[in-house]
């Protein structure tokens, strides 16, 4: 498998794009792209229709971030993969298939489309998931594949497209061909190649364990038997002053320590304090019974832990291509050295084709293999074609 990444320009795209695929001396088999949400004057409409145009055969897909990944660098502009296969199709079928599963929060994807989808992803080689990261219920989704794959623990890996907060405009939605997709969830399959998850952490234990003693969905009401907002004051007021809630919980996630096995290292990243009052709302689901401490990290543990983890990834086998979903909350603490972590990456792989975005939540393996909803992470995928 050959693979490039494009950093496209600010103006038109389309010469950019076929420049990349000239020397190949064919169009891409398969096209994964990230791109700016409708917002500040630009648009994936007209990248979209300049790969439509380029490569009108090729299968096409991707979602709308706020920043993405092209090779080392860090963008605002958008960045495109594009990948060719060494075996394509008949005899061997080395190919990628897209399937897309619409659904909202008050209307989620039917259990029998996900159930089929969990005996695919259990007969591929491994599977990449892309999902409206504003209006698609993933967690629910998830939570219906594993219990649809009848115990298999199929390769997964995947994120939320993102949108600027607050949220004024249409953002965070999927793409397949020329057509955009809100509250859709795009599961490509993966078939004649080998594929590895890392999920790359950098946050140390900051507190003792403490037990979520009532939650509901995203929001949890109270911990260790008092009101959440009070027990996040415990440790964020400095002088009898709290601290800028939630930008100052950004460096001290919420680990989850169990003691449901598969959400033991989970992380969790505040979205509002004390909205509703006395409570706290995350970007992920808490439960009642969670037990949970504060994680701490800083942007050089971020930058180390991602640098190292790649490196000992990179020579555990040989990579062609890579893939990083990154939380936006990771950004928040990376700061000036954003930029950094995806440099650290890239360079750690030896510099082979890495695209990826910031997302609004990560899919990923927990240590013991089952699928998982993330904040705070950032997951690495690793792509090597098989042999014929």
């Amino acid at each position: 498998m050959r693979s490039r990444t494009v950093h496209l320009p600010t103006g038109p795209a389309r010469e950019t794009l076929l420049e990349a695929a000239a020397e190949i001396g064919r169009a891409p088999d398969f096209v994964l792209a990230f791109l700016p949400p409708d917002e500040d004057g630009m648009s994936a409409h007209s990248v979209i229709a300049a790969m439509a145009a380029a490569w009108p055969e090729s299968l096409r897909v991707g979602c709308e971030a706020v920043t993405q990944f092209a090779g080392s660098a860090m963008t605002g502009q958008g960045s495109v993969q594009l990948f060719w296969f060494d075996h394509p199709g008949p005899p061997h079928h080395h190919h990628v298939e897209v399937e897309i599963l619409s659904g909202c929060h008050e209307a989620p994807p039917a259990r029998e489309a996900v159930d089929a989808l969990a005996h695919r992803l259990a007969a591929a080689d491994g599977a990449l998931l892309l999902a409206d990261g504003l209006r698609f219920p993933v967690e629910r989704f998830l939570s219906d594949l594993r219990e649809g794959g009848e115990n298999a623990k199929p390769k997964v890996a995947g994120g939320l497209a993102s949108q600027r907060e607050p949220v004024v405009r249409a953002g965070a939605r999927v793409f397949v061909g020329d057509r955009i997709f809100p509250s859709a969830c795009l599961a490509m399959t993966l078939h004649g190649f080998a594929m590895r998850i890392e999920v790359v952490r950098g946050w140390s234990p900051a507190s003792p364990i403490y037990t979520v003693t009532q939650a509901e969905g995203r929001v949890a009401w109270e911990i260790d038997g008092e009101p959440a907002t009070d027990w996040y004051r415990h440790f964020f007021t400095i002088d009898g002053e709290l601290a800028p809630m939630p930008e100052t919980t950004y460096r001290f996630p919420l680990i989850l320590e169990g003691p449901e096995s598969e959400r033991r290292g989970l992380y969790r990243s505040l979205r509002f304090f004390d909205q509703p009052p006395g409570a706290v709302t995350f970007w992920g689901e808490i439960r009642t019974g969670d037990q949970v401490r504060l994680g701490m990290g800083n942007d050089l543990s971020l930058v180390r832990t991602a640098s190292e983890l790649a490196g000992t990834a990179a020579t555990a086998e040989t990579t062609e291509a890579a893939i990083l979903y990154s939380c936006v909350g990771r950004e928040a603490v990376l700061g000036e050295k954003a930029d950094q972590e995806v440099a650290a990456i890239h360079r750690a792989l030896g510099g082979i084709a890495l695209s990826g975005f910031f997302t609004f939540g990560e899919i990923g393996p927990t240590p013991g293999g089952d699928l998982a909803f993330y904040n705070h992470t950032a997951v690495l995928v690793l792509l090597t074609e098989k042999p014929a």
